[in-house]
Parts: structure tokens; sequence; C-alpha cells
């Protein structure tokens, strides 16, 4: 009886063992996903900043004097604080994808 009682024991730790190995390899895959996901984020959202600017910039282009000026700098600044927010949320989703394989 103690023999068979090793042996199960033996088997549902291997399973477990093996359960353990297979959630981190699904770790691993959806850090991936998760990486993925976040660069395709930061190009679009770079695409939809570069629209934008142009696109302000076409509005600036109708007006003169001060005021092309001043529209300039606004767009131009606007431009400068969506790219930063852009690429600290890129960053913050590589830096938890990165954290979610270690895990």
């Amino acid at each position: 009886m103690s023999k068979l009682m090793l042996t199960l024991m033996a088997g549902l730790f291997a399973m477990s063992v093996n359960g353990v190995a297979v959630a981190a390899d699904t770790a691993k895959m959806d850090a991936k996903s998760m990486q993925a996901k976040a660069e395709g984020d930061y190009k679009a959202a770079k695409a939809k900043i570069k629209g934008d600017f142009e696109a302000a910039e076409a509005q600036c282009k109708k007006m003169s004097g001060d005021a092309k000026k001043a529209c300039k700098k606004d767009a131009e600044a606007k431009e400068k604080a969506a790219k930063a927010d852009a690429k600290a949320a890129y960053d913050k989703a590589k830096a938890d994808a990165k954290a979610m394989k270690k895990a």
C-alpha cells in the first residue's frame, strides 16, 4: 500500500509541476501579445499625432501675423505633449509586459 501511495503522490507532483510550466508559458505568451499591442498602439498614436499636427498646421496657414505665429506655437506644443504622453504610455506598457514575462 505504501508503494502505491508514493507512486500516486509522485504522479500528482509531476502533474502539478507540469501545470506550473504551462502557466509560465502562457504568461510569456501573454507578455508577448501585450508587447505587440503596445507597439501597435504606439504606432497608431504617432500616426494620429502627425495627422492632428498637419491639420492644425493647415489651419494656421489660413492666418497671418501674430495669430499665425501663436497658432504654430500652440500646434507644436500640443504635438510635443502628445508625443511625450504616447511615449510614456508605450514605455509603461513595455515595462508591464516585461514584468509579466518575469512573473
